[in-house]
């Protein structure tokens, strides 16, 4: 009787892991990345990684399994497309954490006026107070591994970041473009929200004798557009600038993952766009 039961059971757990395996969505190599466009934003979420992604459960655990993948070192490989069982991308008003910017007419130009359009954003699930996308089948992935959704770059509104030298803010007028430094004063081990990059110019208010021109990252929440209040960028820790930002001239940035709006870009499309109105 007992060998029966053993038998049965190994039978069963044998038929569920091979249902599971043949259920669970599959990865695709990049080298096929120009099958996933726009034109998909309707049928079927593909999302490209930018590093590295281990699988999780809806508890946050790291999957024992996952197509193919075992064990703890199992994981889903850097520039990889996974196929989720997301049948589309939301559009939305809101000010969600991580987004994606379609528009019909992105390549309007050589530059990327096209870019800022129509927002849209793949419904995210926060467990343990991270965020994670569900890709089907009980799985899940950290919505910060994703460098894009169907062919679009995906943004984040924010991140969190450290001061690491006391820092200065100060606000820029994108109309008048005057600035106006601030008393607020940040110190060493402060945190804050950054939700976009820019550089200014000598008619911004600075006058610069070097071409190369610092970055200053925006608080979130504090500005529309190209206005807002901002600090030098090289005054945060390099720790949580590496997720963020890319030094060009460095030869590996491997850290690199989450795209913010480069607020410069933002206010020559608003420019565009009155120049077309006249």
């Amino acid at each position: 009787m007992f060998k029966k039961l053993r038998n049965a059971l190994l039978a069963l757990t044998a038929l569920l892991s091979f249902t599971a395996l043949v259920a669970t969505p599959s990865t695709v190599s990049a080298a096929s990345s120009s099958k996933y466009t726009p034109k998909y934003i309707n049928r079927q979420v593909v999302l490209q990684l930018n590093c590295n992604s281990y699988v999780y459960d809806r508890y946050g655990n790291r999957m024992p399994w996952f197509n193919g993948l075992y064990g703890p070192l199992g994981y889903l490989k850097k520039d990889s497309y996974v196929y989720t069982t997301r049948k589309r991308l939301e559009r939305t008003n809101k000010d969600v954490r991580y987004f994606a910017l379609f528009t019909k007419g992105r390549n309007i130009d050589k530059t990327n006026y096209g870019l800022f359009g129509k927002k849209y954003w793949l419904p995210y699930t926060k467990i343990n107070g991270r965020y994670f996308y569900y890709i089907g089948y009980g799985a899940y992935i950290k919505a910060r591994n994703v460098y894009s959704i169907n062919g679009l770059q995906q943004y984040s509104n924010c991140e969190k970041a450290m001061i690491d030298e006391t820092t200065y803010t100060f606000t820029f007028n994108s109309k008048t473009k005057k600035i106006k430094d601030l008393p607020k004063k940040y110190k060493k081990g402060d945190y804050v929200l950054i939700d976009g990059l820019r550089q200014f110019t000598d008619d911004d208010g600075f006058l610069w004798w070097d071409a190369d021109q610092p970055y200053y990252a925006r608080l979130k929440g504090t500005g529309h557009g190209a206005t807002g209040t901002y600090i030098l960028l090289s005054d945060l820790r390099d720790k949580d600038t590496d997720i963020f930002y890319w030094d060009v001239e460095e030869d590996e940035h491997p850290n690199y993952r989450i795209n913010l709006i480069r607020i410069n870009d933002l206010e020559n499309y608003y420019k565009h766009l009155n120049e077309k109105k006249k």
